[in-house]
């Protein structure tokens, strides 16, 4: 791949990645992707943003040498700490001890772990200014696209965002230039199915973002994959912003989901019972109930209500000890951001064991949900269990 300066003095260095099929395990990348650096030349000595995946060091540094000699290199800025941008990293600063590594403190703490030898450092905030060589660099909260630790830097005399994994896509692009790419289409699929599965458990703080960016005089994005943004910058912005509306939980108080499934209807009987008093009450009752032949049809309608509702009710009788596989799979797609603020229970008749209730509490607990303590039956419900239920109603409300 060739280098290509983008501004005066700014050219991409990063590595085009064509084979990649899959990223952090559960990712199609069916168009590839990129792992994208940056190097800027200044009279105070050249400026690297972004590393680059371990896997491609080799080309990586050799994509520096054609810009610059590696020791003329002073300082490499850091967004993200992420292993396919920083796994290049501890080879750059091997090859020179003098750069000085310029990022937040998460970002510098992740960085002492995956370099692990001592480095030189420069802790900056977000809001905070940084000179070098005639050029100023603003740095601006990223927080939680998609981690902790990534601030953005804007350079001010180029207009240019680096933004890392932030307004980017999967998406090998050999024109580098979105302007340049011919695939468009492909290009947009690829931006929506990223945002979708890496950005979506962070919807408000990727609004958050956009409304920080939006304040700047910005003419090229330059993420850490996919290719740059160099043209229709604000409607890369508000795509984003429009694909983190549709996501943001909303945890309607009148809005009660039930998802429930039953072996020989006694589960079933809580679950209709449940509907019915909040139905009563004037609540909107999204109401599942899941199979082995049925679950994939309602799967994505389930994850969809459970966005929008204020609170969730899983029932499920106990089979070998557990809750049915179903509500794992649906847990698995709900983050914590999401489960935040909202009320959860869960509810189950039994037979010869009772596990199935407890162990969804714990698991609702773990994503942050407000858990209210779950109810119980053994077989069909006598009048003690009739009570037991009613006022397991009544904890709900």
């Amino acid at each position: 791949m060739q280098c290509i300066e983008l501004k005066k003095d700014f050219y991409y260095v990063g590595v085009i990645d064509h084979s990649l099929k899959v990223f952090d395990v559960a990712v199609r990348t069916d168009a590839g992707t990129s792992y994208n650096s940056y190097l800027l030349k200044t009279s105070a000595g050249n400026i690297v943003f972004e590393g680059n995946k371990g896997k491609y060091e080799g080309e990586y540094i050799e994509h520096l040498k054609k810009i610059s000699p590696i020791e003329d290199i002073k300082y490499v800025f850091v967004s993200h700490t992420e292993p396919d941008h920083s796994g290049a990293i501890a080879n750059l600063l091997e090859l020179n001890p003098e750069i000085t590594v310029v990022a937040s403190s998460g970002a510098l703490m992740n960085l002492e772990k995956i370099v692990r030898k001592p480095f030189k450092e420069m802790k900056m905030l977000p809001g905070a200014k940084l000179e070098i060589g005639g050029y100023h660099f603003d740095f601006v909260s990223g927080l939680m696209l998609h981690w902790p630790d990534v601030m953005f830097t804007y350079i001010e005399e180029l207009k240019v965002l680096v933004s890392c994994d932030a307004f980017g896509a999967h998406f090998a692009s050999d024109a580098i230039l979105l302007s340049k790419e011919k695939d468009i289409e492909g290009y947009n699929k690829a931006l929506v199915y990223y945002y979708d599965h890496i950005m979506a458990p962070f919807a408000s703080y990727v609004i958050a973002a956009c409304d920080r960016v939006e304040k700047l005089d910005i003419s090229m994005i330059c993420p850490g994959h996919g290719p740059v943004v160099d043209c229709r910058i604000h409607e890369q912005i508000e795509k984003y912003r429009e694909l983190a509306l549709k996501c943001l939980p909303n945890n309607d108080p009148n809005h009660v989901t039930i998802v429930y499934a039953s072996a020989y209807g006694y589960t079933k009987g809580i679950a209709n019972y449940l509907k019915k008093r909040f139905e009563e009450d004037g609540k909107k009752v999204s109401f599942y109930e899941i199979d082995a032949l049925n679950y994939g049809e309602v799967k994505e309608s389930i994850i969809k209500d459970i966005y929008s509702s204020g609170m969730l009710l899983l029932g499920s009788p106990t089979l070998v000890g557990d809750a049915i596989c179903f509500f794992y799979d649906i847990l698995s797609n709900i983050y914590w951001t999401v489960g935040q603020g909202k009320k959860a229970s869960a509810f189950g008749d039994y037979g010869w064991s009772g596990e199935a209730v407890n162990n969804l509490s714990e698991r609702l607990k773990q994503l942050k949900f407000k858990v209210i303590d779950g109810y119980r039956a053994n077989f069909k419900l006598d009048e003690p269990q009739e009570k037991a239920l009613e006022e397991y109603y009544g904890r709900l409300k």
